[in-house]
């Protein structure tokens, strides 16, 4: 009898559940990839959606001058509005002018003595590619060029671009530095968070000292809605274009990052790219892949009552055709007699980096256990 009073007061066992399967389907993806060299398509927050060409790393020319900011913003931070610290140039900077200048790189003219805000350094980096303002500003930041490499080099593992190389200088010449399609979406993503680089690289032009009017050497900018990123070139490289554009579906919008490398000129890899944007496009669309009532789970108590957790309301984001969208389950712990509608847990569905849920109510109420099986529990 003692027994049988023990088991009426113990605490209920909780219900198990049983996740229901959920398909999704996948839409099959065409987009006008350029006819020569490698390319993708991905987007803010949702990295790579799709590619062409070998995932192996390939020189990046001027776009590894993306690293060459983010690096120096990481060591000097500035905020939207900040001109920063003033950068004294010296006869060593000059004499990295004449090197690039020798070797028909692009640069800005500088002169020993001269004094140019990080801020407007930056844009000499940026805009027309200067690389000696590149390598200036990173022996600047980090006392040597050995130095920056280092932490260029760290800093990318860290960020997550684990298949991206910085050699040799901060300006991208040397064919050592070098990236894949998916980490070079992945530095668009990073360059367009920092509001410092996203202002700089949508700007047409701008003023700097000794030089004078910079010019962005993106044709493209303001063009489709593009809003940047980077251009490059050299002989190993060839033309190469990391390009941002914004794109509004149903009220939603979405940034567009899409890159090409080792086209067979700039020109080439700039006009490449309108076709490669808007064939991107139609595959961004708002989805409702979890609607109000779609069952998720069958609870069952261990007194054999059982109901369907179902969703309660619609789950609409915005997410790209060519990608699977599966849902991920939470459930609470049922113990006891529980209504209709009640809350058993929470469905959640992600699109890259955009998350919406609903919680899961049951469809059938869950009756208490009899006090037979509470004496028993059988």
């Amino acid at each position: 009898m003692a027994l049988l009073g023990f088991n009426y007061c113990r605490p209920l066992p909780a219900a198990d559940a049983a996740i229901v399967n959920i398909s999704s389907e996948v839409d099959s993806v065409k987009l006008a990839w350029p006819a020569r060299g490698n390319a993708a398509i991905g987007a803010q927050g949702f990295g790579m959606l799709a590619h062409r060409g070998p995932q192996t790393p390939q020189p990046t020319a001027s776009l590894a001058k993306l690293v060459t900011a983010l690096a120096i913003l990481e060591k000097h931070p500035l905020k939207k509005g900040q001109q920063g610290p003033v950068i004294t140039l010296t006869a060593a900077d000059v004499a990295l002018f004449e090197k690039y200048y020798a070797l028909g790189g692009a640069v800005v003219k500088i002169q020993g003595g001269e004094q140019i805000s990080l801020y407007q350094a930056l844009q000499a980096i940026l805009l027309p590619s200067a690389n000696n303002m590149a390598d200036s500003a990173a022996v600047w930041a980090f006392g040597s060029m050995e130095a920056y490499l280092r932490y260029a080099n760290a800093m990318t593992d860290r960020v997550g671009l684990s298949h991206t190389t910085i050699a040799v200088d901060a300006s991208g010449m040397s064919p050592e530095s070098t990236s894949t399609p998916a980490d070079l979406i992945r530095l668009g993503e990073l360059a367009l968070r920092n509001p410092v680089i996203a202002e700089i690289v949508a700007q047409p032009s701008a003023t700097i000292p000794v030089h004078g009017p910079i010019h962005s050497a993106n044709a493209r900018l303001g063009f489709n809605n593009i809003i940047g990123i980077k251009t490059g070139l050299t002989d190993q490289a060839g033309g190469c274009f990391l390009f941002a554009a914004k794109h509004t579906v149903d009220s939603k919008e979405v940034i567009i990052i899409g890159v090409i490398t080792g086209a067979g000129s700039l020109r080439a890899a700039l006009a490449d790219s309108e076709p490669l944007l808007n064939s991107a496009k139609p595959y961004f669309t708002v989805k409702t892949p979890i609607k109000a009532g779609q069952p998720f789970a069958t609870v069952t108590t261990p007194w054999l009552s059982s109901a369907t957790a179902i969703a309660q309301k619609d789950v609409t984001l915005l997410a790209w055709r060519g990608t699977t969208l599966t849902p991920r389950v939470e459930l609470d712990p049922v113990a006891g007699s529980m209504a209709a509608g009640a809350t058993v847990g929470t469905a959640f569905i992600a699109s890259g980096d955009n998350t919406a849920s609903t919680p899961l109510i049951l469809q059938q109420g869950i009756s208490g256990p009899s006090w037979r099986w509470r004496l028993k529990r059988l």
